[in-house]
Protein backbone atom coordinates (compact mmCIF):
# COMPACT_ATOMS: atom_id res chain seq x y z
CA UNK A 1 0.00 0.00 0.00
CA UNK A 2 1.29 3.51 -0.80
CA UNK A 3 -0.19 4.75 2.62
CA UNK A 4 2.67 2.60 4.33
CA UNK A 5 5.03 5.46 4.89
CA UNK A 6 8.76 4.16 5.27
CA UNK A 7 9.25 6.27 8.57
CA UNK A 8 7.95 6.59 11.94
CA UNK A 9 5.29 9.24 12.81
CA UNK A 10 2.91 9.83 15.52
CA UNK A 11 0.84 12.30 13.68
CA UNK A 12 -1.40 11.92 10.11
CA UNK A 13 0.42 12.89 7.08
CA UNK A 14 -0.94 13.97 4.34
CA UNK A 15 -0.41 11.04 1.13
CA UNK A 16 -2.64 12.71 -1.22
CA UNK A 17 -5.45 13.96 -3.75
CA UNK A 18 -7.94 11.97 -5.89
CA UNK A 19 -9.63 14.41 -8.23
CA UNK A 20 -12.51 12.90 -10.96
CA UNK A 21 -15.68 14.13 -9.03
CA UNK A 22 -17.15 17.17 -10.79
CA UNK A 23 -19.74 17.99 -7.97
CA UNK A 24 -20.25 17.65 -4.34
CA UNK A 25 -19.13 14.33 -2.55
CA UNK A 26 -21.74 12.46 -0.05
CA UNK A 27 -20.16 9.53 1.08
CA UNK A 28 -16.72 7.51 1.14
CA UNK A 29 -16.45 3.90 1.78
CA UNK A 30 -12.70 1.90 2.21
CA UNK A 31 -12.99 -1.83 1.47
CA UNK A 32 -12.10 -4.45 4.39
CA UNK A 33 -8.68 -4.66 2.82
CA UNK A 34 -7.97 -1.17 2.32
CA UNK A 35 -7.21 -1.32 -1.54
CA UNK A 36 -10.16 0.16 -2.80
CA UNK A 37 -12.17 3.44 -1.87
CA UNK A 38 -15.49 3.93 -2.94
CA UNK A 39 -16.90 7.76 -3.37
CA UNK A 40 -20.29 9.05 -4.25
CA UNK A 41 -21.95 12.48 -4.68
CA UNK A 42 -24.07 14.35 -7.19
CA UNK A 43 -22.62 13.20 -10.17
CA UNK A 44 -22.86 9.20 -9.05
CA UNK A 45 -20.39 6.77 -7.96
CA UNK A 46 -16.92 5.85 -8.37
CA UNK A 47 -14.53 3.57 -7.66
CA UNK A 48 -10.25 4.19 -6.70
CA UNK A 49 -8.01 2.19 -6.78
CA UNK A 50 -6.06 3.42 -3.26
CA UNK A 51 -2.54 1.83 -4.28
CA UNK A 52 -2.15 3.64 -8.25
CA UNK A 53 -4.48 6.49 -6.91
CA UNK A 54 -6.35 5.94 -10.02
CA UNK A 55 -9.84 5.49 -11.04
CA UNK A 56 -11.60 2.43 -12.13
CA UNK A 57 -13.66 2.03 -15.16
CA UNK A 58 -17.42 2.53 -13.80
CA UNK A 59 -19.69 -0.71 -14.96
CA UNK A 60 -22.62 0.15 -17.71
CA UNK A 61 -25.95 0.55 -15.32
CA UNK A 62 -29.07 -1.22 -16.27
CA UNK A 63 -30.39 0.66 -18.97
CA UNK A 64 -33.74 2.90 -18.83
CA UNK A 65 -33.78 2.31 -14.58
CA UNK A 66 -30.62 4.82 -13.18
CA UNK A 67 -30.68 8.32 -13.96
CA UNK A 68 -27.08 9.75 -14.59
CA UNK A 69 -28.40 12.73 -12.91
CA UNK A 70 -29.33 10.51 -9.39
CA UNK A 71 -27.06 11.65 -6.49
CA UNK A 72 -25.64 8.75 -4.35
CA UNK A 73 -26.15 9.53 -0.45
CA UNK A 74 -24.86 6.48 1.01
CA UNK A 75 -22.65 3.33 0.17
CA UNK A 76 -20.61 0.16 2.10
CA UNK A 77 -18.47 -2.70 1.11
CA UNK A 78 -20.18 -6.38 1.61
CA UNK A 79 -17.30 -8.56 3.31
CA UNK A 80 -17.48 -12.02 3.77
CA UNK A 81 -14.42 -13.57 4.74
CA UNK A 82 -14.40 -16.91 2.54
CA UNK A 83 -14.76 -14.50 -0.66
CA UNK A 84 -12.03 -12.70 -2.23
CA UNK A 85 -13.82 -10.63 -4.21
CA UNK A 86 -15.51 -7.12 -3.37
CA UNK A 87 -18.95 -6.28 -3.30
CA UNK A 88 -20.09 -2.27 -2.99
CA UNK A 89 -23.76 -1.33 -2.16
CA UNK A 90 -25.21 1.96 -2.72
CA UNK A 91 -28.16 4.63 -2.16
CA UNK A 92 -29.51 7.28 -3.98
CA UNK A 93 -31.87 10.04 -3.71
CA UNK A 94 -34.23 8.67 -5.81
CA UNK A 95 -34.27 5.62 -4.05
CA UNK A 96 -32.22 2.81 -5.72
CA UNK A 97 -30.41 0.29 -4.83
CA UNK A 98 -27.20 -0.68 -6.49
CA UNK A 99 -24.74 -3.61 -6.04
CA UNK A 100 -21.80 -3.48 -7.71
CA UNK A 101 -19.76 -6.97 -7.60
CA UNK A 102 -16.18 -7.81 -8.32
CA UNK A 103 -15.62 -10.82 -10.71
CA UNK A 104 -12.38 -11.00 -11.61
CA UNK A 105 -8.33 -11.11 -9.92
CA UNK A 106 -8.52 -7.40 -11.16
CA UNK A 107 -9.37 -4.63 -9.02
CA UNK A 108 -10.90 -3.03 -12.36
CA UNK A 109 -13.54 -5.92 -12.95
CA UNK A 110 -16.46 -4.89 -11.69
CA UNK A 111 -20.20 -5.28 -12.84
CA UNK A 112 -23.38 -4.06 -11.99
CA UNK A 113 -25.14 -7.02 -10.13
CA UNK A 114 -28.62 -5.31 -9.19
CA UNK A 115 -29.97 -1.30 -9.77
CA UNK A 116 -33.74 -1.42 -8.73
CA UNK A 117 -35.69 1.37 -6.85
CA UNK A 118 -37.26 0.11 -3.53
CA UNK A 119 -40.10 1.45 -1.13
CA UNK A 120 -42.24 4.59 -2.89
CA UNK A 121 -38.71 5.82 -4.38
CA UNK A 122 -37.97 8.21 -1.45
CA UNK A 123 -34.26 8.68 -0.89
CA UNK A 124 -32.10 6.44 0.82
CA UNK A 125 -30.75 8.01 3.79
CA UNK A 126 -28.43 5.01 5.17
CA UNK A 127 -27.63 1.71 4.98
CA UNK A 128 -25.43 -1.11 6.39
CA UNK A 129 -25.08 -5.41 6.33
CA UNK A 130 -24.37 -8.43 8.24
CA UNK A 131 -23.28 -11.68 7.26
CA UNK A 132 -24.01 -14.02 9.98
CA UNK A 133 -23.31 -17.84 9.05
CA UNK A 134 -24.68 -18.10 5.93
CA UNK A 135 -26.74 -15.48 5.62
CA UNK A 136 -26.17 -12.12 4.44
CA UNK A 137 -28.43 -9.06 5.09
CA UNK A 138 -29.07 -5.60 4.18
CA UNK A 139 -30.80 -3.09 5.65
CA UNK A 140 -32.19 0.76 4.77
CA UNK A 141 -34.04 3.51 5.92
CA UNK A 142 -35.37 5.59 3.29
CA UNK A 143 -36.76 9.42 4.09
CA UNK A 144 -40.11 8.37 4.38
CA UNK A 145 -39.62 6.76 7.81
CA UNK A 146 -39.41 3.39 6.36
CA UNK A 147 -36.63 0.46 7.56
CA UNK A 148 -36.61 -2.24 4.85
CA UNK A 149 -34.55 -5.58 5.25
CA UNK A 150 -33.66 -7.75 2.47
CA UNK A 151 -31.42 -10.91 2.15
CA UNK A 152 -28.75 -11.13 -0.19
CA UNK A 153 -27.32 -14.76 -1.69
CA UNK A 154 -24.79 -12.72 -4.24
CA UNK A 155 -26.08 -14.25 -6.98
CA UNK A 156 -29.96 -13.34 -7.40
CA UNK A 157 -32.30 -10.60 -6.53
CA UNK A 158 -32.98 -8.85 -3.14
CA UNK A 159 -35.24 -10.77 -1.07
CA UNK A 160 -37.34 -8.78 1.42
CA UNK A 161 -37.37 -10.01 4.87
CA UNK A 162 -39.92 -6.93 6.61
CA UNK A 163 -40.86 -3.30 5.80
CA UNK A 164 -41.89 -0.93 8.99
CA UNK A 165 -42.58 2.70 8.89
CA UNK A 166 -41.66 4.72 11.87
CA UNK A 167 -43.57 7.04 13.30
CA UNK A 168 -41.46 9.67 13.98
CA UNK A 169 -38.26 9.30 13.20
CA UNK A 170 -36.40 9.23 10.06
CA UNK A 171 -33.52 7.08 10.26
CA UNK A 172 -30.67 8.85 9.18
CA UNK A 173 -28.10 5.87 10.05
CA UNK A 174 -28.65 1.98 10.58
CA UNK A 175 -26.73 -0.49 11.87
CA UNK A 176 -27.02 -4.10 12.96
CA UNK A 177 -25.83 -5.47 16.57
CA UNK A 178 -23.53 -8.09 15.92
CA UNK A 179 -24.59 -9.68 19.36
CA UNK A 180 -26.52 -12.58 20.33
CA UNK A 181 -29.53 -10.55 19.85
CA UNK A 182 -29.16 -9.86 16.38
CA UNK A 183 -30.97 -6.57 16.68
CA UNK A 184 -31.05 -3.36 14.23
CA UNK A 185 -30.61 -0.54 15.45
CA UNK A 186 -31.90 2.87 14.01
CA UNK A 187 -30.50 6.50 15.00
CA UNK A 188 -31.86 7.74 16.81
CA UNK A 189 -32.76 6.09 18.08
CA UNK A 190 -35.18 2.67 18.01
CA UNK A 191 -33.49 -0.90 18.67
CA UNK A 192 -35.39 -3.39 16.17
CA UNK A 193 -36.22 -6.99 16.49
CA UNK A 194 -33.90 -8.40 13.85
CA UNK A 195 -36.94 -10.79 12.31
CA UNK A 196 -39.60 -8.70 12.06
CA UNK A 197 -38.71 -4.81 12.95
CA UNK A 198 -41.01 -4.54 16.14
CA UNK A 199 -39.52 -1.49 17.94
CA UNK A 200 -37.36 -3.49 21.13
CA UNK A 201 -36.27 -0.04 22.78
CA UNK A 202 -36.01 3.27 22.16
CA UNK A 203 -33.70 6.12 23.42
CA UNK A 204 -33.43 9.99 22.64
CA UNK A 205 -29.84 10.79 22.04
CA UNK A 206 -30.99 14.37 21.07
CA UNK A 207 -31.13 16.05 17.37
CA UNK A 208 -29.23 13.72 15.60
CA UNK A 209 -27.83 13.77 11.86
CA UNK A 210 -24.79 11.36 11.58
CA UNK A 211 -24.01 8.93 13.77
CA UNK A 212 -20.88 6.00 14.28
CA UNK A 213 -20.86 3.30 16.04
CA UNK A 214 -17.47 1.76 17.88
CA UNK A 215 -16.15 -1.66 17.18
CA UNK A 216 -17.22 -3.51 20.37
CA UNK A 217 -20.89 -2.17 20.04
CA UNK A 218 -21.14 0.03 23.59
CA UNK A 219 -20.84 3.43 22.14
CA UNK A 220 -21.88 5.61 19.39
CA UNK A 221 -21.03 9.32 17.79
CA UNK A 222 -22.65 11.87 16.57
CA UNK A 223 -22.99 15.19 15.16
CA UNK A 224 -24.59 17.03 17.79
CA UNK A 225 -25.77 20.53 15.48
CA UNK A 226 -25.11 22.74 18.00
CA UNK A 227 -21.29 22.09 19.24
CA UNK A 228 -19.81 19.81 17.33
CA UNK A 229 -19.44 15.71 18.10
CA UNK A 230 -20.69 13.49 21.39
CA UNK A 231 -19.82 10.54 22.89
CA UNK A 232 -22.97 8.22 24.28
CA UNK A 233 -23.66 5.09 25.45
CA UNK A 234 -25.47 2.55 23.36
CA UNK A 235 -27.66 0.93 25.92
CA UNK A 236 -29.58 4.37 26.88
CA UNK A 237 -27.97 7.21 25.15
CA UNK A 238 -26.50 8.95 27.77
CA UNK A 239 -24.00 11.25 26.63
CA UNK A 240 -20.62 10.64 28.18
CA UNK A 241 -18.22 13.47 26.47
CA UNK A 242 -18.60 16.78 24.01
CA UNK A 243 -15.82 17.38 21.70
CA UNK A 244 -16.11 21.29 21.03
CA UNK A 245 -15.49 22.30 17.01
CA UNK A 246 -17.29 25.93 17.75
CA UNK A 247 -18.79 25.13 14.38
CA UNK A 248 -19.82 28.53 12.52
CA UNK A 249 -22.99 26.66 10.74
CA UNK A 250 -24.68 24.10 11.95
CA UNK A 251 -24.09 21.73 8.38
CA UNK A 252 -24.56 18.06 8.50
CA UNK A 253 -21.47 16.41 9.90
CA UNK A 254 -20.53 12.85 9.61
CA UNK A 255 -18.26 11.66 12.70
CA UNK A 256 -16.65 8.38 13.09
CA UNK A 257 -14.06 6.51 15.30
CA UNK A 258 -10.41 6.05 14.35
CA UNK A 259 -7.63 4.01 15.70
CA UNK A 260 -9.64 0.87 16.67
CA UNK A 261 -12.07 3.54 18.47
CA UNK A 262 -8.88 5.68 20.34
CA UNK A 263 -9.91 8.77 18.48
CA UNK A 264 -12.99 10.52 16.67
CA UNK A 265 -12.90 11.77 13.79
CA UNK A 266 -14.66 14.59 12.19
CA UNK A 267 -15.61 16.89 9.36
CA UNK A 268 -16.30 20.70 9.50
CA UNK A 269 -17.68 23.52 7.36
CA UNK A 270 -14.46 25.47 7.63
CA UNK A 271 -12.11 23.00 4.90
CA UNK A 272 -10.72 20.63 8.07
CA UNK A 273 -10.82 17.38 9.50
CA UNK A 274 -10.92 17.18 13.51
CA UNK A 275 -9.01 14.43 15.51
CA UNK A 276 -9.65 14.11 19.15
CA UNK A 277 -8.34 11.71 21.47
CA UNK A 278 -11.79 9.51 22.33
CA UNK A 279 -11.30 9.50 25.98
CA UNK A 280 -9.56 12.65 26.97
CA UNK A 281 -11.60 15.01 24.67
CA UNK A 282 -8.77 16.92 23.52
CA UNK A 283 -7.93 17.96 20.29
CA UNK A 284 -5.22 15.49 18.42
CA UNK A 285 -4.52 17.22 15.20
CA UNK A 286 -6.42 19.73 12.22
CA UNK A 287 -6.25 17.94 8.57
CA UNK A 288 -6.31 20.85 6.17
CA UNK A 289 -8.66 19.32 3.33
CA UNK A 290 -9.22 22.85 1.43
CA UNK A 291 -8.90 26.61 2.27
CA UNK A 292 -12.92 27.23 2.72
CA UNK A 293 -14.71 24.42 1.16
CA UNK A 294 -16.90 22.68 3.49
CA UNK A 295 -15.29 18.76 4.40
CA UNK A 296 -18.55 17.35 5.49
CA UNK A 297 -17.99 13.87 4.13
CA UNK A 298 -15.76 11.45 6.34
CA UNK A 299 -14.40 8.28 6.75
CA UNK A 300 -11.58 6.13 8.58
CA UNK A 301 -9.76 3.00 7.85
CA UNK A 302 -7.72 0.87 10.46
CA UNK A 303 -5.35 -1.73 9.45
CA UNK A 304 -2.67 -3.84 11.34
CA UNK A 305 0.16 -1.26 10.05
CA UNK A 306 -1.63 1.65 10.04
CA UNK A 307 -4.44 4.16 10.08
CA UNK A 308 -6.28 6.31 7.10
CA UNK A 309 -8.23 9.14 7.49
CA UNK A 310 -10.26 10.31 4.23
CA UNK A 311 -12.42 13.37 3.94
CA UNK A 312 -14.12 15.17 0.98
CA UNK A 313 -15.17 18.02 -0.44
CA UNK A 314 -19.18 18.32 0.05
CA UNK A 315 -20.47 21.80 -2.17
CA UNK A 316 -21.11 22.30 -5.38
CA UNK A 317 -19.10 25.37 -5.49
CA UNK A 318 -16.00 24.11 -4.51
CA UNK A 319 -13.75 21.93 -6.26
CA UNK A 320 -14.66 18.33 -5.90
CA UNK A 321 -11.25 16.62 -3.83
CA UNK A 322 -10.84 13.42 -2.02
CA UNK A 323 -8.04 13.91 0.56
CA UNK A 324 -5.91 10.95 2.00
CA UNK A 325 -4.08 11.08 5.18
CA UNK A 326 -1.94 8.67 6.86
CA UNK A 327 -0.46 7.17 10.32
CA UNK A 328 1.38 4.32 10.79
CA UNK A 329 1.86 2.68 14.09
CA UNK A 330 4.70 2.72 15.71
CA UNK A 331 4.74 -1.03 17.37
CA UNK A 332 4.07 -1.92 13.39
CA UNK A 333 7.13 0.51 12.49
CA UNK A 334 9.40 -0.25 9.41
CA UNK A 335 12.65 -2.29 10.41
CA UNK A 336 15.16 0.38 11.87
CA UNK A 337 19.00 -0.09 9.78
CA UNK A 338 20.62 -2.01 12.18
CA UNK A 339 18.29 -4.94 12.12
CA UNK A 340 18.64 -4.65 8.04
CA UNK A 341 22.44 -4.82 8.66
CA UNK A 342 22.10 -7.75 11.19
CA UNK A 343 19.92 -9.65 8.67
CA UNK A 344 22.39 -8.89 5.94
CA UNK A 345 25.76 -9.88 7.92
CA UNK A 346 24.48 -13.42 9.09
CA UNK A 347 23.03 -14.14 5.36
CA UNK A 348 26.64 -13.24 4.68
CA UNK A 349 27.91 -15.56 7.18
CA UNK A 350 25.88 -18.53 5.61
CA UNK A 351 27.17 -17.64 2.05
CA UNK A 352 30.93 -17.39 2.83
CA UNK A 353 30.48 -20.75 5.08
CA UNK A 354 28.28 -22.54 1.98
CA UNK A 355 31.76 -21.02 -0.10
CA UNK A 356 34.20 -22.74 2.10
CA UNK A 357 32.51 -25.71 2.43
CA UNK A 358 32.77 -25.93 -0.95
CA UNK A 359 36.15 -25.68 -1.87
CA UNK A 360 37.21 -27.93 0.69
CA UNK A 361 35.11 -30.40 -1.37
CA UNK A 362 36.46 -29.29 -4.21
CA UNK A 363 39.99 -30.09 -2.85
CA UNK A 364 39.50 -33.48 -1.08
CA UNK A 365 38.06 -34.61 -4.89
CA UNK A 366 41.67 -32.89 -6.76
CA UNK A 367 43.39 -34.86 -4.26
CA UNK A 368 42.01 -38.02 -4.93
CA UNK A 369 42.33 -37.83 -8.38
Amino acid sequence: MFLLCTNDHKEYRLEGHLVGHKNAINCLSVSSKGTLLASGGSDGMRVWDLKQRLQLPTPRHVVGIQNPADPVTCACWITRQEVTCETLCYGTGLGFIGIWQQHGEGLQDFDAKISRRIGTGKEIMCLAYDHYGNDTQIATGTHDKHVQVWSFDFKGPLVPIFSIELSTTIPRMINFNRTNSRHILVFGMHQLHGTDGVIVATHNAGPLIHASVDITQTLFLIDNVMNGFSLHRLDDGVCIRTYNTNPVKTFPKQVMFGENTDVVVGGSDAGVIYVFDKNKGTLKQVLKHANKARVQTVTTYDDAHYSVIVGATSQNDAEAIISVWSRQWDNHATPHRLGTALKHFARGIVQLTIAMALLIYISNVVSWI
